[in-house]
């Protein structure tokens, strides 16, 4: 019973450990991330505002057609960067709306969270972490309950808390459930999906697949494909049924978030197609890499899972003393979890095929593998507490058993190692603070060639906001100073190499830049010296100042990162109220059980 307790606070706190030590974001997060920051601060007002005048633009005398050239400018990134392709605002928005409800319920007094920006991005991925691991937790206990349902097996030895022993043991879904991917908003759904199927709801299942791949990632598609031919072959879904589920589920899917993302597109918009069309029509993802068919098998799961890719196939064998039925002692498979298995085996093998390949794109697939492992490392379990005492056997049972801990204990100090070199893996988001800092310590001086705040005009170039900088972080310096931001894209309208001498300074990967000098090295491209068994990092990003922007020996060197204090009162009040809650569960189902 400890278990129920201890263990979905180890898979949270593991998830809070990621969000603190890491709370810079990369490119692959950056959409979904400046859209909250934008959503938050802007709402969807100034788009909608925009869109209705361009409507009426077209039969429009010259005064509204002026004004509807004035809306075209937006406070929004994603038309001025709107990337490769368009993406949903699905996520943003709600995690922004949830944002702004506890913006409004705190006073002001108390604390004022627009006015804290780094503490407005801290909130929202930790929304979306908290949201992840509920979503863990509901398949922990759903998987517990399908073999409590399951009379041809015993019940196995704390298999809720295994699932969510080995999720907290690896690296990438804790440290990707509080980061703003489309593929974290997939893995949360289909982890809802995965629960829905143990819970015996399959319709429920499809709805969560169908409506996934509409809105989020639409190469879940091929799970949805695996899943649903599983379903049809074991008549746990009929056809007309499961088209009627796809039809409905997608057009509903569609017509509540097609609005939304239109108006912010500032036209008729499905991400999701438009998305499907790019990759499966124009074939263009491999524009951005290659990998061999193996790659998913030999090296994203294997580097995912780490040694609890170990416990897997002991989920699919029949080990001693474990089936209750005597006839299905003499057989070698456990076919118990296999029909969950197959579907999302044949997902990766599926999805092998595309040509670009990356480890967040089978995420979806993760859950259903731990789960295989929990089950793997419960038989173990089960094994080292029935095998006789005094027999070979006990030894053999109960050394396996510590072995399979022994595994996971490993993967966690594996995984923590890969926290350790991502801490090094954001030196954008770490210019920015130190720029912040060098602003801070200019400030202290009082000399006659004190700036003016008015004409500092920062640029970030295209490395540093790849690797960390966000619109948060833009705000948290400019909250503070009055100053000019501006940044670099991959666009020929965003590319500002031709004006340097317009900037005072500049975040980038050029150390030499004529007319500036450096004030700070930000370390990045972290790897392991395993001969020195230590973190190697190199420059990165180098932050220059104009030449006689203010006199040198007042130029500040070396600034350490500061933890925000905020960040640790949240991090601290959600697991108090997790804590809280699963005491709760743990002291109710004890009363009920002593009743």
């Amino acid at each position: 019973m400890v278990s129920r307790v201890v263990c979905p606070l180890i898979l949270l706190l593991t998830g809070l450990l990621a969000l603190v030590t890491c709370p810079h974001s990369k490119v692959e997060e950056s959409f979904n991330l400046q859209a909250t920051h934008d959503l938050f601060y802007h709402g969807v007002g100034p788009a909608w505002r925009s869109a209705i005048a361009q409507q009426k633009s077209e039969s429009c005398s010259e005064d509204v057609c002026d004004e509807a050239t004035a809306n075209a400018d937006l406070p929004y990134d994603h038309l001025q960067f709107p990337g490769v392709v368009t993406r949903t605002f699905t996520g943003a928005f709600v995690l922004s709306s949830i944002a702004r409800i506890i913006s409004f319920i705190v006073p002001k007094s108390i604390f004022d969270l627009p006015s804290h920006p780094m503490a407005v991005q801290f909130l929202i991925r930790f929304e979306l972490l908290i949201l992840s691991w509920l979503a863990h937790v509901r398949l922990a206990s759903s998987l517990e309950g399908y073999f409590a349902k399951n009379k041809q097996v015993k019940t196995p030895q704390s298999i809720f808390g295994y699932y969510l022993l080995i999720t907290a043991s690896q690296f990438h879904i804790p440290f990707y459930s509080s980061r703003l991917l489309p593929n974290t908003f997939a893995l949360l759904l289909t982890t809802h999906a995965y629960a829905e199927w143990f819970n015996g709801r399959p319709d429920r299942t499809a709805i969560y697949l169908v409506f996934t791949t509409a809105i989020f990632r639409c190469d879940v598609l091929l799970l949805l494909f695996t899943v649903g031919l599983t379903m049809l072959i074991r008549r746990e879904l009929r056809i007309v049924q499961a088209v009627i589920i796809g039809i409905v589920t997608g057009i509903i899917g569609v017509l509540l978030t097609a609005p939304l993302d239109s108006v912010l597109w500032q036209r008729m918009v499905w991400p999701e197609f438009e998305v499907w069309w790019f990759n499966a029509v124009d074939n263009r993802s491999s524009e951005w890499g290659v990998m061999p068919f193996h790659w998913y098998f030999s090296n994203a799961l294997p580097k995912g899972l780490l040694l609890t890719m170990f416990l897997v196939p002991l989920a699919f064998l029949n080990l001693i003393g474990w089936t209750k039925e005597k006839p299905n002692n003499n057989t070698v498979i456990d076919q118990t979890l296999l029909q969950f298995f197959i579907p999302t085996f044949g997902f990766v093998v599926l999805y092998s095929f595309l040509p670009h390949k990356e480890m967040r794109f089978i995420f979806p697939a993760l859950p259903m593998f731990n789960a295989c492992a929990a089950y793997g490392l419960s038989k173990l379990h089960a094994m080292a507490l029935t095998a006789r005492k005094g027999a070979g056997m006990s030894f053999i049972s109960k050394g396996l058993y510590i072995c399979g801990l022994i595994a996971v204990v490993i993967t966690m100090i594996g995984s923590l190692l890969f926290l350790r070199l991502s801490m090094e893996n954001y030196p954008g988001g770490a210019a920015m603070e130190h720029l912040k800092s060098h602003f801070e310590a200019t400030t202290e001086t009082s000399t006659p060639q004190a700036p003016t705040w008015e004409d500092v005009h920062v640029h970030i170039d295209v490395a540093a906001a790849m690797t960390g900088v966000s619109l948060f972080g833009q705000r948290s310096v400019t909250h503070h100073y009055p100053i000019q931001m501006s940044k670099s894209g991959y666009e020929a309208e965003n590319d500002a190499k031709d004006s340097s001498r317009s900037f005072t300074h500049m975040l980038s990967e050029e150390q030499s830049v004529q007319g500036y000098h450096v004030v700070d090295t930000i370390e990045g491209f972290p790897s392991l010296d395993k001969r020195n068994l230590r973190i190697v990092t190199n420059p990165a990003i180098y932050i220059l100042e104009r030449d006689g922007w203010i006199p040198k020996e007042y130029i500040t060197r070396g600034t350490k990162r500061k933890l925000n204090w905020y960040y640790i009162v949240i991090a601290l009040s959600g697991f108090i109220i997790a804590a809280t809650l699963g005491l709760q569960k743990f002291i109710g189902q004890t009363k009920t059980r002593m009743l």
